[in-house]
């Protein structure tokens, strides 16, 4: 349990806003999805951290049991720039797929970090550009998580087509509020 204190420490900067509390408890959840699959593993005796196939990647969703809400939904961003709980294989390569990333698309990349609530749906909701970031911090205080990508593969470069995983090996460092 020490050892796994410390690595979330490392992980999510303690003394950042990240902070782990007394009454927060952590988990690590580790695993590989091939293109097309899903993943589901419980956490924290009431959750199920999903990855759900996108025709590309996968999209990280948080559920309650006995709900379909995807109680990650309120990740920011929310315009504009990829949300990090979409994975997707172009984030990875060039603008025109001819390789590597090197800047010229703006995506997340190994490290996704995600936030979730039960209260998501209920008490708390999606409001477009008026959603406060007092939300998203009540939010944020409840869960919090951080997908790590370890390994990968994606399709075969090719000028002008958009990239796709063909596997994903992670681990997922989880903080849940009580």
């Amino acid at each position: 349990m020490l050892l796994l204190l410390v690595l979330v420490s490392a992980v999510f900067d303690i003394e950042g806003p990240c902070r782990t509390a007394i009454d927060q408890q952590t988990e690590v959840i580790a695993g590989r999805v091939a293109a097309g699959d899903s993943f589901a593993q419980p956490f924290a005796n009431r959750f199920t951290f999903h990855l759900l196939p996108l025709e590309r990647g996968w999209e990280i969703v948080i559920r309650e049991a006995g709900r379909e809400e995807n109680l990650a939904r309120l990740t920011p961003p929310w315009h504009f720039v990829p949300n990090p709980r979409d994975i997707e294989g172009w984030h990875f390569r060039n603008v025109d797929n001819t390789g590597p990333n090197d800047g010229s698309v703006n995506a997340p990349q190994r490290i996704r970090e995600f936030i979730f609530s039960p209260e998501v749906g209920r008490t708390i909701e999606y409001e477009g550009s008026a959603t406060s970031d007092m939300v998203v911090a009540r939010v944020a205080r409840y869960g919090r998580g951080r997908l790590v990508i370890v390994d990968h593969e994606l399709t075969p470069p090719v000028e002008g087509e958009r990239a796709a995983f063909l596997w994903m090996k992670f681990e997922v460092y989880l903080v849940v509020g009580s």
